[in-house]
């Protein structure tokens, strides 16, 4: 039973510490900007200073003068907007049987036609020997919920361009928003063999898109990185090549504070608070130095920040897509179309979202069919000890 008492006197402390911090942040923004700003007139040596560069920190590439604003352009009259998201059961040794489910929601709606929407969900039940064990190192090793992760974040993407069936004709302007980052990073130090089957599946969802012209955008909603500022803070080095961080050569002459540290802690969002000033801005186009991006060929992934009028969001899209000013257009006026439609957050990843958002009513259905079918079917079954006694404490 939760203690209110103390939980309401660690809330009120937390409240008083949120605002120090929040006034620090403030601070930290306005020293932030500023450096930007400094760098309107010589960006390239910034960009050339980060290229060279090796920091402890994930360091966004500059492209362009980073205080610089690109206006929304109009969205075309007709346009059809595909999209997908996924939610899971991750297997349980407790259950009935090991086996998973991945559930993806998949949404077409076409503006300016009359045409109707299409919503509709898939499930995917793995259950057999191949799909209860992946390849790790030369090892067969059992799945967990972090590999099904990242399964399910390579079928969103496998069944959003299967999607472009949807689109009416060739000549229609369409776009494709994935819920969160297209980058995978949580391949990132996996064994090759494992990395290898995944990234193929990415790679030719990629493909299949470039092959249509059909842009891919990643739609982030409060965006926790840091890429940005952490270019700014190569720019506050005084070294003249940036790397070793954990053995920082400055301390030597400033132990209490180096000077990459005035804007440390602070994040492109509340950077970009300052710079997009208008509904509809965004910023110019950022590349990112993931590691595993190194595997992504000419699909590498760019982004940039834009002001939706709600929020500041981060969207990502290919090389390709970066490389198009019509289709990058494309997707910056999608996306803040969007947003307005969806009064804060893209109305077709909330569509998808309800699609494929597998709840508690619906987990013990899942275990209550799983239960009467293996009756049925002759197949003894036995659920742990723990999870009976848990399912009684929910009751």
């Amino acid at each position: 039973m939760l203690d209110h008492i103390a939980t309401k006197e660690q809330i009120n402390t937390m409240v008083r510490e949120q605002r120090t911090v929040r006034k620090s942040t403030g601070n930290l923004r306005e020293r932030a900007y500023q450096e930007a700003r400094r760098w309107t007139v010589d960006w390239q040596h910034l960009a050339d200073k980060v290229r060279r560069s090796n920091p402890s920190w994930l360091v966004a590439h500059i492209l362009e003068p980073l205080t610089l604003t690109r206006a929304c352009p109009d969205r075309p009259a007709e346009l059809t907007v595909l999209a997908t998201d996924g939610s899971q059961l991750f297997p349980d040794r407790h259950e009935i049987s090991s086996c998973y489910l991945i559930n993806v929601g998949t949404v077409v709606i076409h503006y300016g036609t009359g045409e109707r929407p299409r919503l509709d969900s898939r499930p995917s039940l793995f259950f057999s020997e191949e799909d209860l064990f992946v390849n790790w190192g030369g090892k067969r090793l059992p799945v967990n919920a972090e590999i099904v992760g990242i399964q399910r974040s390579v079928m969103e993407l496998s069944k959003l361009a299967d999607l472009m069936d949807e689109i009416p004709s060739p000549g229609r302007k369409a776009v494709a928003l994935a819920d969160g980052s297209l980058i995978e990073w949580t391949l990132e130090g996996k064994p090759d063999d494992f990395k290898e089957d995944n990234l193929l599946a990415l790679l030719a969802a990629f493909d299949a898109f470039e092959s249509r012209q059909i842009p891919v955008a990643g739609y982030i909603s409060s965006p926790n990185s840091a890429d940005v500022v952490n270019a700014l803070r190569v720019g506050l080095c005084p070294e003249s090549v940036v790397s070793a961080c954990d053995n920082c050569p400055q301390r030597a002459h400033h132990p209490d504070t180096p000077p990459c540290q005035v804007v440390e802690g602070i994040t492109d969002k509340a950077l970009f608070e300052r710079i997009l000033r208008g509904a509809g801005e965004r910023s110019v186009l950022f590349r990112s130095s993931s590691e595993i991006l190194s595997e992504y060929g000419r699909h590498r992934i760019y982004f940039f920040y834009v002001n939706v009028g709600y929020e500041i969001a981060r969207v990502e899209v290919p090389e390709w897509v970066a490389q198009d000013t019509g289709l990058l257009g494309l997707v910056h006026t999608t996306a803040c179309d969007q947003v307005q439609k969806g009064k804060g957050y893209p109305i077709i990843l909330s569509e998808a979202h309800e699609k494929a958002v597998v709840r508690n009513a619906d987990r013990d259905l899942f275990y209550r069919l799983l239960s009467d079918s293996f009756v049925v079917g002759g197949v003894r079954s036995e659920v742990s000890r723990k999870s009976i006694s848990k399912r009684r404490l929910m009751i």
